[in-house]
């Protein structure tokens, strides 16, 4: 095995790996500490799916736990089937297994994707991969929940993939899946007009209409209206940012730091200013692309920044799976790999400032100990999550990449070709 390859092998494990061991860790908290989070999104919409079937208003009927269900009405139809096999936990066990099948599905085609670029996948890497997948800190949120998130995440890993294979019309098809239910991956949209993928936008919104006529069929106009009314615009959340973002609320995006600094702005502004800080990256990367490693960071790039242009939850971070998994292995040496590695170990810190007390009652130290630690990281806090600043830390990595790569330059004739780039 020769050196670099080494260390790249020893850079996937340090990212996924420990992202690994802390959702274990995360997990036995879950059901040792805090069972009541078990199936706490499955309660949902196991509520919302007997609420349909007796005929009533399934957005105004909350769960135990008092929250509400906030999908396209359609979706409640995939939950029908699991009201019929009998209690809650049946259908929490059935979403779970799968999770679980289309976690092993989507292993199978980033593997494939990765070989296919020339890197080997050994078996113990695989079973990392698999196992990160299912049960990373990002991803066992959504597990213990009984959330559809690895449903989603799969369709649009598996899109993109499809994409860079030129399946445009699998690869629309599925990406619009996880933008129909959750409003935001939407915005992949842009990248999809960045590589004239007539076909994929063609079929994106042929499958968005579709599963929109269906539910208005199933449930009619009014239905259709609450959804958009009360479940749909409702997840704006703009008055959180009033006065500065508690630290205490998990968010992923730029509009936190931005309504610290500025706490009596209109918080309209903090997503223009997100925008306007997130632009100039974006199109440092998307900068004369000239071969697969440019467009990669370039769609990385771009993902990154839907998740932190968005008031986005830190569980929505597995949607950087692709390009971020493959970035690991493909990457080259240098500054830029370093920087990304860092900014991948640092997101997974997957905490909020809420949390920070949980997990120091945890720690060997005295309540004085930990009450100094809470108030020393209150600011940090404040400013960004873990998870933010890893991501900025990825997005420079980015830029340095092509800075090294001479992808910045402004040469006379670029003659690099992406087959010379394989």
């Amino acid at each position: 095995m020769s050196d670099s390859l080494s260390r790249t092998r020893r850079d996937v494990w340090l990212a996924l790996g420990t992202a690994l061991l802390l959702g274990v860790a995360l997990g036995a908290y879950y059901v040792l500490a805090r069972p009541v989070k078990v199936g706490l999104n499955y309660r949902v919409y196991d509520v919302a799916a007997r609420t349909a079937l007796a005929g009533g208003d399934f957005y105004a009927v909350a769960s135990p736990e008092n929250f509400y269900y906030l999908y396209p009405p359609v979706t409640v139809l995939a939950f029908v089937p699991l009201v019929w096999l009998g209690p809650w936990l049946v259908g929490y066990a059935v979403v779970t297994l799968v999770s679980l099948v289309v976690t092993a599905a989507l292993t199978h085609l980033l593997v494939g994707y990765i070989e296919s670029l020339g890197h080997a996948v050994p078996t113990t890497d695989r079973l990392l991969l698999g196992t990160y997948l299912l049960v990373s800190v990002h991803s066992v949120p959504s597990l213990a929940y009984g959330q559809v998130n690895h449903l989603l995440v799969a369709a649009f890993a598996a899109g993109l993939i499809w994409l860079e294979r030129d399946r445009e019309w699998l690869a629309g098809a599925a990406l619009a899946l996880p933008a129909f239910v959750k409003v935001f991956p939407a915005a992949i949209g842009l990248w999809l007009l960045r590589e004239r993928a007539w076909r994929a936008i063609a079929a994106a919104v042929a499958t968005a209409s579709a599963l929109t006529v269906a539910g208005l069929a199933a449930f009619g106009l009014d239905t259709y209206r609450t959804y958009v009314v009360d479940a749909l615009l409702a997840r704006r959340d703009t008055d959180a940012f009033v006065g500065g973002l508690d630290p205490g609320v998990s968010y992923v995006t730029l509009r936190r730091p931005l309504s610290v600094a500025f706490p009596t702005v209109d918080p309209t502004w903090y997503a223009v200013g997100a925008a306007l800080l997130l632009a100039p990256v974006v199109a440092l990367c998307y900068w004369r692309t000239r071969g697969v490693t440019d467009r990669l960071v370039a769609l990385y790039a771009t993902v990154t920044a839907i998740l932190l242009f968005f008031p986005s939850l830190l569980l929505y971070y597995v949607y950087l799976t692709f390009p971020l998994v493959v970035l690991l292995y493909h990457l080259p040496r240098g500054r830029g790999r370093r920087l990304f590695v860092g900014g991948t170990v640092l997101a997974n810190v997957s905490l909020s400032f809420r949390t920070v007390p949980q997990v120091l009652g945890l720690a060997p130290i005295s309540s004085a100990t930990a009450d100094a630690v809470t108030a020393a990281l209150r600011p940090v806090f404040a400013v960004g999550t873990p998870v933010l600043y890893g991501c900025l830390l990825t997005l420079l990595g980015c830029v340095v990449y092509r800075i090294e790569s001479g992808g910045l330059e402004i040469p006379d004739i670029v003659r690099r070709t992406d087959a010379a780039d394989r």
